[in-house]
């Protein structure tokens, strides 16, 4: 490190650094951070989730509207939603 002009020179500090116990707290404090990070980002998806339940989800709309309608409801529908778009597409002669 240079030594500017205006801070006088110290001699540096030694250091005795960290003991095994304290390396061993500290790795704890980071772990329990993450889950807790990991606990707040599961409950935040989830909530979203909820929120925009239309398409996502058990309980979403589309889901419930899907169980009850079957495959032949299915195809008659796009048949008539077909019959139903077919007159506004021009076609090219």
């Amino acid at each position: 490190m240079i030594n500017l002009p205006p801070y006088p020179e110290r001699p540096a500090e030694q250091w005795p650094g960290l003991t095994l116990h304290e390396i061993q707290m500290r790795r704890a404090l980071v772990q329990a951070r993450m889950e807790i990070q990991k606990f707040k980002i599961s409950a935040q998806t989830s909530s979203y989730r909820d929120k925009v339940s239309f398409f996502g989800g058990s309980n979403s709309l589309f889901s419930r509207v899907s169980g009850v309608i079957s495959i032949a409801e299915y195809a008659f529908l796009g048949i008539k939603a077909l019959r139903f778009i077919t007159p506004f597409i021009r076609r090219k002669k």
